[in-house]
């Protein structure tokens, strides 16, 4: 059989072979086409070429298969065991115990200096939607600053009472609160050869008593509404009255929202003799302004364009005054509140009162001239954003003008205001000018967790003014840091820095020598490092401790009056309800 098949697949390739000689032999003796011509293309598929079998398939050969039975047989018996299944347990969350809330609070403090720091603060519902809450506060120190002719004690007391009022879309609260100032004017000079040889009482008491009203609505055409009226007095028989009202108006204007705020002032106060003249200084006037603003959001573009239109009567200089002042501000997200670039001009009257002058200098003389300060106009450009997901910044370049800017200056010794404290060159004026100022800011905040963030901030402001040599008391340079940090739930600390740079102000002589030149001084800058910490000891109860000032430095914040050195105060504050 073998040899069989070999001689049929011998026979098979020959035959192939002669064919093909008979192919070639014919195509080289055509003579018709001499030439031999071969096309080769790659074969290129196309979806089209294909098709589907239509034909089922089939077996030629089929048999029947029969199932064969097939029986099989358990042979079973029992195994000891000594397992015990466990019934299982449900496994829930974990809930987290809700830090309680205590509607009041309790504080006390006491430290060097004899230093006294407390506060209490009390809310109680009295209906649904009815809050009713009380504050007092009380700040004090004895004094004991080294080297000083006169007494250096001061106390700031406070007390507070609010009725508050939430129904539907309205909110509205009313609140009365009384202040008392005790301050001393003890920066008496010693570079000047007519100071007091014997003691005195340097003591100022000044008086606020103020209510307030506001009105919050969360829709219609008025959105909210304020009043705010107080009275001031001291013991150099000085007085003023300020009220002021503003409402916010929001009208639908071509499909924009015209945002319009309208607002009422009125001033009036008087001191008992001026500081040069041995008359009274009578102060007061009226003003009125309405500052109407679009809104335009476009994507990534924001714009903020209106003004301030104010009219200022001065009834005690018999001048009237009107104002206008710009008010556009725009915003570009350039990528995605990484980086925000804004911009803008603005302006504004800011009305100087004695209250506010104190509350920034608290050895200012009863005798002030009142100005308001008028601001044609503040420039700004700058940019914000998120440096990372834990780190935001702020950066701004700021030019403006002021017109009649308020300046803190040093008094002279004036020796014919009938032996008043303030006249022995302790207390400090107020002069005007006008003003033009370039800032550079920028601040960081840094987020890392949830238990640490810090903040920091610095600034530098170059003054050019009309009149005056320099700007008296301005600082050039600022710069803070802020840290707060929380280990654990128990533990809180706080860290607090400040650099203040270098100051001018004018030292003065007595009024009545002639040929006497005032002389410019420069006060030092200074840093202020503090530390807080609190520890809580039950839910109710914590510890706290204060470290203010602790680099010691009895550093000058005004002329010829040094603060406080280190400063160690301990104490406790309690949390309740009723």
């Amino acid at each position: 059989m073998k040899t069989k098949h070999i001689d049929i697949i011998c026979f098979s390739l020959a035959l192939l072979m002669s064919f093909h000689s008979l192919a070639q032999e014919q195509i080289v003796n055509d003579s018709l086409d001499p030439q031999l011509v071969r096309v080769v293309k790659p074969y290129s598929p196309k979806i089209s070429d294909a098709f589907k079998l239509k034909q089922l398939p089939s077996l030629e050969n089929q048999e029947i298969l029969n199932k064969k039975s097939i029986d099989y047989t358990i042979f079973s018996f029992p195994v000891a065991s000594i397992f015990t299944p466990a019934k299982s347990k449900s496994i829930g969350l974990e809930q987290l115990k809700k830090k309680r809330k205590f509607n009041n609070v309790a504080a006390l403090s006491v430290g060097n200096y004899t230093n006294i720091n407390g506060d209490l603060f009390l809310n109680k519902s009295i209906a649904k939607g009815r809050l009713i809450s009380a504050y007092l506060s009380h700040q004090s120190s004895q004094g004991g600053i080294k080297d000083l002719f006169l007494d250096d004690l001061f106390s700031e007391n406070t007390a507070q009472l609010k009725y508050n009022v939430i129904q539907g879309n309205k909110n509205w609260n009313v609140r009365a609160a009384a202040q008392r100032y005790m301050s001393h004017w003890y920066g008496l000079s010693t570079n000047v050869d007519t100071a007091p040889t014997q003691s005195f009482d340097a003591k100022q008491i000044v008086s606020v008593f103020q209510i307030k009203g506001s009105l919050n609505l969360n829709e219609g055409f008025v959105e909210d509404a304020e009043v705010e009226t107080y009275t001031l007095s001291d013991d150099f028989d000085s007085n003023e009255i300020r009220a002021q009202f503003k409402t916010q108006l929001k009208l639908d204007v071509l499909e924009k929202s015209l945002e319009t705020q309208f607002g009422l002032s009125f001033l009036k106060g008087s001191f008992k003799e001026g500081f040069t003249v041995n008359q009274a200084l009578d102060y007061g006037n009226l003003g009125v302004s309405i500052s109407p603003k679009f809104k335009f959001n476009l994507s990534s573009f924001n714009i903020t364009a209106g003004l301030k239109v104010v009219y200022f009567d001065d009834n005690e200089r018999s001048k009237q005054t009107l104002h206008v002042y710009p008010k556009i501000a725009t915003s570009y997200d350039v990528v995605d509140s990484i980086f925000i670039a804004y911009a803008g001009i603005e302006g504004d009257l800011d009305q100087n009162t004695y209250r506010d002058l104190y509350l920034e200098n608290p050895f200012v003389a009863p005798s002030l001239n009142i100005l308001p300060t008028s601001m044609p106009y503040k420039l700004f450009v700058g940019s914000k954003g998120r440096l990372a997901n834990s780190i935001s910044y702020d950066a701004s370049a700021v030019f403006s003008r002021q017109n009649d800017a308020v300046l803190f200056q040093k008094n002279a010794i004036q020796s014919n205001l009938n032996n008043q404290p303030f006249g022995y060159g302790n207390s400090f004026g107020v002069v005007y000018d006008d003003m033009e100022t370039f800032t550079v800011q920028g601040s960081l905040f840094f987020q890392f967790n949830n238990s640490l963030n810090m903040t920091t901030k610095a600034s530098f402001s170059s003054y050019s003014l009309d009149n005056e040599e320099e700007a008296w008391n301005l600082p050039k340079i600022q710069a803070s840091l802020e840290m707060r940090y929380q280990p654990t739930n128990r533990l809180n600390l706080g860290f607090q820095g400040y650099y203040f740079g270098k100051r001018f102000d004018l030292q003065k002589t007595d009024i009545s020598q002639e040929n006497q030149s005032p002389q410019t001084t420069a006060l030092d800058a200074f840093i202020d490092l503090n530390i807080d910490a609190s520890y809580s000891l039950t839910p109710k109860w914590s510890l706290t401790l204060k470290l203010n000032n602790i680099l010691g430095r009895n550093y000058n914040r005004w002329m010829d009056f040094p603060v406080q050195g280190a400063q160690v105060s301990a104490g406790a504050f309690y949390k309740f309800d009723f």
